[in-house]
């Protein structure tokens, strides 16, 4: 399994794929005037050094989002995924310039308006003390040091009636494929319009395929996979690929992901790279 410190991994592939879905997902949820409830159940820091011992140990930034030529792929693409894009390389680009990298918190504030709230669950002490120092001039934000998979639902539904939720645990244990399945499905039972975002990563494809039979069993409808990976599975080698699973997608977000994730192949992985976007339950 994984380790949960995203420090050796702040900015690589699945960072890209996950923060380019998550973009385009805040974007369009932002176009209603009306307030919007955030959810992350497993926040992490917040934000990453590029060039902390960590990141330069695994070098991870430098085969992912440093090895983009990110102008070059805003100019390869049609006006709608333009729009997407954009909002992703606007928000990242100022972290990158001080040698950082955004997790999901500070990416979601950036997007995020004056009146939609934020609240970060994160269960590890070090990781959560970070996020406070990273969040804590926020006062749109609010964050629990607890277990995501087990206090998020008491959140649900919000005043603001309109959420997008993020589900992005560390997949320490192979449990975690089958808690966010369960976690995303009592969600969507409770908020059958939430927006739903899934991040999972590829170590060994059976996991995953138990975490999609999980969703396909259930009611959920209106289910979308992208995924984008640097190499074919490989159970010795650790994380090939990663993907998003997005309940309630912007209806835009399929076409974009075709047009993107093959930049994305082209740019870290020409030869051995593979992706995918798949309707897997519809409407």
């Amino acid at each position: 399994m994984l380790s949960y410190r995203h420090a050796f991994h702040a900015g690589n592939h699945a960072d890209v794929l996950k923060h380019m879905v998550l973009c385009a997902g805040l974007q369009h949820a932002t176009r209603k005037e009306t307030p919007l409830f955030y959810l992350d159940t497993h926040a992490g820091a917040g934000q990453y050094r590029l060039n902390s011992v960590e990141a330069e140990r695994t070098g991870e930034a430098l085969e992912g989002i440093l090895k983009l030529d990110l102008q070059s792929m805003l100019n390869a693409v049609s006006a709608q995924s333009k729009q997407m894009l954009e909002s992703y390389i606007s928000t990242v680009q100022p972290w990158l310039l001080r040698k950082q990298y955004p997790g999901s918190p500070l990416l979601a504030a950036s997007m995020l308006r004056r009146n939609d709230h934020l609240h970060l669950f994160e269960l590890h002490e070090a990781e959560f003390s970070m996020l406070q120092r990273h969040m804590q001039d926020d006062d749109r934000v609010q964050m629990t040091l607890a277990d995501g998979f087990k206090n998020s639902l008491a959140l649900l539904p919000p005043v603001q009636k309109r959420a997008v939720v993020l589900i992005d645990p560390p997949y320490e244990i192979k449990d975690d494929y089958i808690r966010a399945a369960e976690l995303a499905a009592r969600i969507h039972g409770r908020m059958p319009g939430a927006q739903i975002l899934i991040w999972y990563p590829v170590v060994r494809r059976g996991d995953v395929g138990r975490l999609l039979d999980k969703l396909r069993h259930g009611s959920i409808r209106d289910l979308w996979q992208f995924e984008f990976g640097l190499k074919p599975d490989d159970e010795d080698y650790g994380m090939t690929a990663s993907g998003m699973l997005v309940i309630n997608p912007p209806w835009t977000l399929p076409d974009v992901m075709r047009e993107c994730l093959p930049l994305l192949q082209q740019a870290l992985a020409p030869l051995q790279g593979h992706w995918k976007v798949e309707n897997l339950l519809a409407e």
